[in-house]
């Protein structure tokens, strides 16, 4: 669930959920205190709401017992037994009973003294008192007073009086004041604390734990995720932190890799021009000291410094196009080739040098006539001579023999460049393409060359959209292929 959907939904129990627990709380605990303390059939919210009122119905039922009995026997009211049980059910209501035969007080149902108040009551048949209501006397005490009138068989004129102290209801009131607003605080306290452990749970430990997160990349602990609790946006974001985490992982891992593979690369590097370097200084000190003492030592002395001179070379030549390669900052040129042409004079280049080391080449060619592919065509060289470069160093044989074959597929074309070297390991394999690797590196580092030029041929082959990859034999021979995008319409822009 979105995070502006869980606010909007918050809102309503935050207002709603407090506002109906405090009006139960309410009830239940006004109902509870009435029905405790006073006896009568009262409801308690309106005992909280309108205490008067309440009060005034206190006393409805006891009225009516002696308004029914004023009807049917009014010298009842001259008997002090039953008088006494009335006044003991109106105790319970905070009221007591009065009879007044004429104008004497014949029964007083309290034993305080409120005669201030018994002179402002109503006299025999006032015609404003009635069963369903009261007379309010604010002075000198508050008293609601109800009054029922009566004759007695002897004729004389009496009335009874139900006399209600507001005085002794107000504390009791007051008490459930105290409790409602009690409870009240409770439940506001509650709600809060419900809420909290929502607000808690939803939104301060996702952002808490995304933050323990950042504490740990700072550290410099990467391997770690961070919990996502919840799909909403804050999980949304945890995910995309953790992706971040991930990648930043990968970055430093291939950061610390590439950096060793560069100290490896600049240390063999630098094993590989010391040698030629020994050599050429050897030969020179030679020269000085008068070793080369024929015209013909000259010219071997003079023929060695010049190899090892192009050794090096070749080297640093290397070094700087990977170093360009891997920067990418050499420019293709794409342009369209007819492949067989193109191979038929690579291969004139390479068979001159090839035959001065007694290793055959042979070109085949499956493609139908004037296929065309998109390639850089100084690049592509590239690839060839690293490839066949590996192939003439590496061959062992008498009778060395390297085969370049073309065939034609759908999209791409596919060139193969057997030989008949001593193989690669198939532990090795995997890895031939990789910066700076050497199967068996001791016995290859006498071989020389960087270790760059399958690596240099991949990326090429990579930048052309194609792929490239070696099945071997060991002791029988190698063979890379590598695709060539065919030309088509579309990539004519020319």
């Amino acid at each position: 669930m979105k995070i502006v959907n869980k606010v909007k939904l918050l809102f309503l129990p935050a207002i709603i959920l407090p506002l109906f627990l405090m009006m139960i709380s309410t009830v239940i605990i006004s109902n509870f205190y009435v029905s405790t303390t006073v006896n009568g059939n009262v409801n308690g919210l309106s005992y909280v709401a309108n205490p008067t009122k309440a009060v005034d119905k206190l006393t409805d039922e006891v009225f009516q017992k002696l308004e029914n009995v004023v009807k049917t026997d009014p010298d009842k009211l001259r008997d002090e037994s039953y008088l006494n049980s009335i006044n003991k059910e109106l105790k319970g209501r905070f009221s007591y009973l009065i009879i007044r035969e004429e104008n004497d007080i014949v029964y007083r149902g309290t034993k305080e003294d409120h005669k201030e108040v018994e002179q402002y009551l109503p006299k025999y048949g006032s015609d404003y008192m009635h069963s369903n209501g009261g007379l309010f006397i604010s002075k000198p005490e508050n008293f609601m007073i109800k009054q029922g009138d009566f004759k007695t068989s002897d004729g004389k004129r009496g009335s009874f009086f139900i006399m209600s102290c507001l005085e002794k209801i107000a504390p009791n009131f007051k008490n459930i004041i105290i409790q409602v607003l009690l409870a009240i605080i409770g439940i506001l306290i509650f709600s809060s604390s419900l809420i909290s452990a929502f607000m808690y749970t939803e939104f301060i430990r996702p952002i808490r734990l995304l933050k323990e997160g950042t504490d740990r990349i700072k550290e410099g602990n990467l391997d770690v995720d961070v919990e996502v609790i919840n799909q909403d946006e804050i999980g949304e974001l945890c995910d995309s932190f953790n992706e971040m985490r991930r990648k930043l992982k990968e970055s430093i891992e291939y950061r610390l890799h590439y950096e060793e593979e560069n100290r490896e690369l600049i240390s063999n590097i630098s094993h590989d021009l010391k040698t030629p370097i020994t050599a050429i200084k050897g030969y020179v000190e030679g020269i000085m000291d008068g070793v080369a003492d024929s015209p013909e030592k000259m010219e071997r002395y003079i023929k060695t410094i010049y190899n090892k001179a192009n050794d090096m070379n070749v080297l640093i030549n290397e070094l700087s196009v990977y170093s360009k390669i891997d920067c990418n900052v050499i420019p293709y040129n794409f342009t369209k080739i007819d492949i067989d042409a193109y191979f038929a004079d690579c291969v004139e280049e390479l068979s001159v040098d090839m035959e001065e080391k007694g290793i055959v080449l042979t070109y085949i060619n499956y493609c139908k006539p004037h296929t065309l592919v998109v390639a850089d065509a100084e690049q592509i060289k590239r690839v060839i001579n690293n490839i066949v470069i590996n192939a003439m160093k590496y061959n062992d044989k008498e009778k060395g023999c390297v085969n370049i074959r073309l065939k034609e597929e759908e999209e791409v074309v596919q060139v193969e460049i057997e030989d008949n070297g001593e193989g690669i390991s198939e532990n090795d394999l995997p890895y031939i393409f990789n910066r700076l690797y050497r199967a068996d590196a001791s016995r290859n580092s006498s071989k020389g060359g960087s270790g760059l030029g399958l690596s240099i041929a991949k990326k090429v082959i990579d930048e052309h959209g194609g792929k490239i990859w070696a099945t071997s034999r060991p002791g029988s021979g190698t063979t890379i292929y590598f695709t060539v995008r065919k030309y088509k319409e579309d990539f004519n822009h020319e």
